[in-house]
């Protein structure tokens, strides 16, 4: 029988969904790039990665440049979550909501395609030297090799898995909207242990010095030992924690969608410090040197110092909800954020909150039409 926590938790949820998903709905309304998801963004040396709806994008991390575009040939193709790249750099690894997972050359060439899935990867998959481990909406985690052949399935349930797995090399942990965390033995799949936290997982775990730290939709942050599953401490936020906590010098730093960002002690879960911007927080935190750096559902990018004094905070156009990410090369600092709902795909923003540039969706629009006409 269904406890009042758990109806409160599930009107919750459907409001928070109907909300969004008629948000993504609208803004599809006239324009290719409508979306169902946010977009998602990844770095790997000299090139951004960017899951946009009807393609994937290669661009140059220095000008926001196009170098290549990566789209199937199926029907009502589109990929949002952000591109997985292998440790060495010569495989990117894009899910698709039709269920399909591409493996890809650094130049946009599909070495294979994994079809086995039954609903949408939300999430990233996982990419490792010994193989894939991508997380899918039917509720499995599929393990490949690198060439994309099934190793093992994992299915705990109906439940959507959102989040990407983390590892550390003899457990993998794996969060499900079903309120479990997950480790599992990389090698077969099989269950090492199983915590239910009481409240939907969204989003990937951050695994630091043996401790599993994860934000739950119970308003918690949770720190359990990564051997054992045991519960080492819980923090009560005022909102659902969508996203991973970011760790930093001894302290977690996460927000929540009522708008709260906190500064945690990673060692007992007491709050160091907590500040309220303009908006519920989404993505997870990016921390970089002695600055942390998050955005708002309000257009905010945001930064502040490791011990809560406010930095600086860029407005920019249109809804933040994906994490803002670190992108470097020999000349270039840039933090690559992924508007929805706003004039621009992508924009990089330098270290101090100024624009360095930005992909604007008629860009794409025209680069996809171009692309039709080969």
């Amino acid at each position: 029988m269904m406890t009042v926590m758990e109806r409160n938790l599930k009107k919750r949820w459907l409001f928070f969904t109907l909300v969004l998903g008629l948000a993504l709905t609208l803004s599809a309304c006239g324009s290719r790039l409508g979306a169902n998801s946010w977009p998602g963004v990844s770095v790997a040396d000299d090139t951004v990665y960017v899951s946009a709806g009807p393609a994937m994008y290669a661009l140059q991390l220095e000008t926001g440049d196009f170098k290549w575009a990566f789209a199937s040939d199926e029907k009502g193709f589109s990929v949002y979550a952000a591109p997985a790249i292998s440790p060495d750099g010569q495989l990117i690894v894009v899910g698709d909501y039709l269920g399909s997972l591409y493996g890809l050359t650094p130049e946009g060439k599909v070495l294979w395609k994994f079809a086995q899935a039954d609903s949408h990867y939300v999430a990233s998959p996982l990419v490792t030297a010994d193989g894939i481990y991508a997380p899918n909406a039917d509720g499995a985690l599929y393990a490949l090799d690198l060439t994309g052949k099934r190793k093992w399935v994992f299915r705990p349930g109906r439940q959507p898995l959102w989040g990407t797995p983390v590892t550390d090399g003899e457990r993998l942990y794996v969060p499900s909207l079903g309120h479990h965390l997950y480790a599992l033995d990389p090698a077969d799949g099989s269950v090492v242990w199983d915590v239910d936290l009481g409240g939907s997982l969204a989003s990937q775990p951050t695994l630091v010095d043996g401790v599993v730290y994860v934000g739950t939709f119970a308003d918690e942050v949770v720190a359990l030992d990564a051997a054992s599953g045991d519960v080492l401490w819980r923090t009560p936020t005022e909102g659902w924690v969508w996203s991973a906590p970011a760790y930093s010098d001894g302290k977690l730093f996460v927000g929540d969608l009522k708008g709260n960002f906190f500064a945690i002690n990673a060692e007992d879960g007491t709050v160091v410090w907590k500040e309220t911007p303009d908006g519920s927080i989404v993505g997870q935190p990016l921390v970089h040197g002695d600055t942390v750096y998050f955005t708002t559902e309000e257009g905010l990018l945001i930064a502040y110092s490791l011990d809560g004094k406010p930095l600086w905070q860029h407005i920019i156009q249109g809804k933040l909800y994906a994490q803002p990410i670190w992108g470097e090369n020999q000349d270039n600092q840039l933090i690559l954020v992924a508007p929805y709902k706003g004039d621009n795909v992508v924009v990089a923003a330098t270290p101090d909150g100024k624009t360095k540039w930005a992909l604007s969706v008629k860009t794409v629009e025209e680069a996809l039409k171009a692309s039709d006409q080969k």
